[in-house]
């Protein structure tokens, strides 16, 4: 099984009020970076205040961003903003860039050459990982099972988002190996759902001990008996 972002897909390193300023842009609204990027900043906070994001997952994720957005939105002083916000959400992967990794096809390819299952499990919500899929060109039939934070209302770590991947692909925990990039939702919360974990260190960032770490997806070759 797989990570998304950072594992098999690399995200533009765009400040998500850059986002919001070119969106906004797009639709004639100006606003400067620092103001967007401020908006941000308030509207987290006052998510987490107002415990929107309590909700990341349980509701459609048309209906999260349009209430995410419309508190950025606010934060900007632009009020009764529900259609911009709506605006914002969907158009908001047309200004961000998505690449696939060079080695993500190549390894998936061998690795259902050797009659395994694949799955994806991400921290999205589901129609976000397809649209993310679809941009960079990578079938959705590639995987057995695609599992988002709305497929069972919670996020890694939370081991039933684990459990639930196991269960659809009538696999388990011990036969399984997860990788991902992030060391407490993508390893810790492997190992600690019984299953193998390898963390991809791409940039060899990562300096904790004991991690069973690798530097590149072909390096998960090795590791498959």
């Amino acid at each position: 099984m797989f990570d998304l972002g950072g594992t098999l897909v690399e995200a533009d390193a765009v400040h998500p009020g850059e986002i919001f300023r070119r969106i906004l842009a797009y639709v004639g609204i100006s606003k400067s970076l620092d103001e967007t990027k401020n908006a941000v900043l308030n509207a987290d906070k006052e998510a987490k205040d107002s415990n929107l994001v309590s909700l990341f997952g349980k509701i459609q994720c048309e209906e999260y961003w349009r209430k995410w957005n419309s508190l950025v939105l606010k934060h900007l002083g632009l009020e009764k903003n529900e259609e911009l916000a709506k605006a914002v959400h969907s158009r908001w992967f047309d200004f961000m860039g998505f690449t696939l990794y060079p080695d993500s096809e190549e390894v998936q390819r061998e690795l259902r050459l050797r009659g395994l299952k694949l799955g994806l499990v991400s921290n999205g919500y589901e129609e976000e990982v397809h649209l993310i899929l679809e941009k960079v060109n990578l079938e959705k039939a590639t995987f057995d099972i695609i599992v988002g934070v709305d497929t069972v209302q919670c996020m890694k770590p939370h081991p039933d988002i684990f459990k639930y991947a196991l269960k659809k692909l009538k696999v388990k925990p011990e036969e399984t190996m997860f990788v991902g990039d992030d060391v407490e939702r993508d390893y810790k919360g492997a190992t600690n759902a019984c299953m193998h974990a390898l963390l991809i260190d791409r940039k060899e960032k990562q300096r904790q001990s004991g991690l069973k770490t690798i530097k590149n997806l072909k390096e998960i070759l090795s590791q498959i008996d």
